[in-house]
């Protein structure tokens, strides 16, 4: 037995599949007979004879010729070829001043600071929700969690906990 539910569904699936049908299918095509003729007659086109490819072979010529190269200072075949003195003397007075820029330590990012959101009592043990980062915590008494840090004691409004450095930190409900 088919519910209203189900048929409706399939009433709007039904439409939707005809609704994307009916937006990708091609464009019917226009008879040849009703394209006016002055449109058809202006495709052709002149098909360029030898005298013009040679006329164009001249002036192409012309023109490489009108142009000198660099000679090549890369080989494709080393991966890290040798450069000049010359060079090597200026690219190094160029070297030496972002070095000093730079910081000798990367910078990491942030820890990101444990919240307590709130303590809850069952059965006589106590659990608290931690959150970090948007990720959340039901611990007890020594449980661990977000991989660095261990819970040492649930008190009714507080939670003191242990990171991986040995750091302690108390957590106080807001």
């Amino acid at each position: 037995m088919i519910t209203r539910t189900t048929l409706k569904a399939l009433w709007f699936g039904g439409g939707g599949i005809l609704a994307t049908w009916l937006a990708v299918s091609p464009q019917p095509v226009v008879p040849a007979a009703s394209q006016p003729s002055a449109v058809q007659q202006a495709g052709t086109t002149r098909q360029p004879n030898a005298q013009d490819l040679n006329q164009q072979t001249d002036r192409l010529r012309a023109r490489a010729t009108a142009i000198t190269l660099r000679p090549s200072t890369r080989n494709p075949f080393r991966f890290s070829s040798k450069r000049s003195a010359d060079e090597a003397v200026e690219r190094h007075d160029i070297d030496i001043l972002p070095a000093a820029i730079e910081p000798a330590i990367p910078a990491t990012p942030p820890v990101p600071v444990p919240t307590l959101s709130g303590v809850a009592r069952k059965a006589g043990k106590r659990t608290a929700v931690i959150t970090i980062d948007g990720q959340i915590y039901l611990v007890g008494d020594g449980d661990s969690f977000a991989g660095r840090y261990t819970v040492v004691k649930v008190d009714p409004e507080t939670v003191l906990i242990r990171d991986t450095d040995g750091a302690e930190q108390r957590l106080v409900l807001p």
